[in-house]
């Protein structure tokens, strides 16, 4: 006698009945299941699970366990692929405009409040991404915003500090991040900054995305970056880590776009080796700024190459002492 499983329990290895079937046949319906759905969980089974977690970002070892995510998931994404997408007709599903943002939500707020906030704006704006910053102590709040995913990685050496929330409908793989180095500096409050880590996802298959949270208090005078010295050497570090993963991606991906951005406690104008606009310079990216975002600052912006960035606005703080700072990316004609 089958004894069939909770509506709520996770399913895995030795799970039967009619829960384990639907999902077979919504991953075999997305290529990740070889051979037909039945209603066993087996070693098949969860392997199909542990490559669909791996291109959809989820972080560290996947397992091969359907939980509640997964199987939001999964219902989210398979609606999207049954009907037509940009208005191609169902032709071809790989979505050539992406609407993003970049936050700074700001420490010491309450978790709650800025799921709920995030979560209700980026719905509302149908927003498929958002380059976050200063996320510590909210990674399990933004987890758990309807529809969306978080790609972060705590084991970097600032515990997770920025990340990327991504639709649960967009195709996000390879996921990795960018590790600064330099020793991290002395905080105002007379604590210890971690080298900052940038991560980076791709997204519907053309599109690199990268969240980036530079240290503040660092500024060019004639050239020359100025400021504490720790400070100047974390961020030079990024700022170079920064450069040679945009030079790596875009000569091993030529037909990639690639998107970097978010908080860089500099304006885009600024110039002299190790900044932002140094950056772009050298890979030959494009720079995007321009909004009035944290008081009257314009630091919260984007550099970009093999795309095309339009409709920057700056949007509500939601409670944080950042603007929100929505774009539209979209794929140049032609691409495939």
């Amino acid at each position: 006698m089958r004894i069939k499983p909770h509506p709520h329990r996770p399913l895995h290895v030795g799970s039967t009945g009619s829960r384990v079937q639907k999902v077979e046949e919504r991953l075999e319906s997305l290529g990740y299941l070889k051979g037909a759905a039945d209603d066993r969980f087996d070693a098949g089974t969860a392997k199909a699970v542990v490559d669909y977690k791996r291109d959809h970002g989820w972080t560290g070892k996947p397992q091969g366990v359907v939980g509640e995510r997964m199987a939001r998931s999964l219902k989210n994404i398979t609606a999207t692929q049954a009907s037509p997408t940009n208005g191609n007709g169902g032709k071809n599903k790989t979505p050539s405009t992406l609407k993003g943002a970049t936050y700074n939500v700001e420490r010491d707020r309450k978790p709650k409040e800025v799921r709920e906030w995030l979560g209700d704006f980026a719905k509302r704006q149908k927003l498929d991404f958002v380059q976050v910053q200063e996320i510590n102590d909210y990674h399990k709040a933004l987890e758990n915003i309807p529809g969306y995913h978080l790609v972060t990685f705590p084991k970097s050496k600032d515990g997770g500090e920025s990340g990327i929330l991504v639709k649960d409908d967009l195709l996000a793989k390879n996921a990795t991040y960018i590790q600064g180095e330099g020793g991290g500096w002395t905080t105002v409050r007379g604590g210890h900054a971690p080298p900052r880590a940038a991560p980076a996802v791709q997204l519907a298959g053309w599109l690199k995305v990268v969240s980036v949270h530079q240290p503040p208090s660092v500024d060019w005078k004639n050239g020359k970056p100025v400021g504490p010295e720790n400070r100047v050497k974390t961020y030079a570090s990024l700022s170079e880590k920064l450069l040679a993963f945009a030079k790596q991606q875009l000569k091993r991906n030529p037909d990639q776009a690639l998107l970097i951005g978010g908080d860089w406690n500099e304006p885009a104008s600024t110039q002299g080796k190790w900044s932002p606009g140094w950056i772009a310079q050298q890979a030959g990216m494009n720079t995007h700024g321009g909004v009035k975002t944290h008081g009257n600052g314009r630091i919260d912006w984007e550099m970009s190459k093999g795309c095309r960035v339009s409709n920057i606005k700056a949007g509500p703080t939601g409670g944080s002492d950042h603007n929100i700072v929505t774009f539209t990316v979209s794929r140049p004609k032609g691409k495939r």
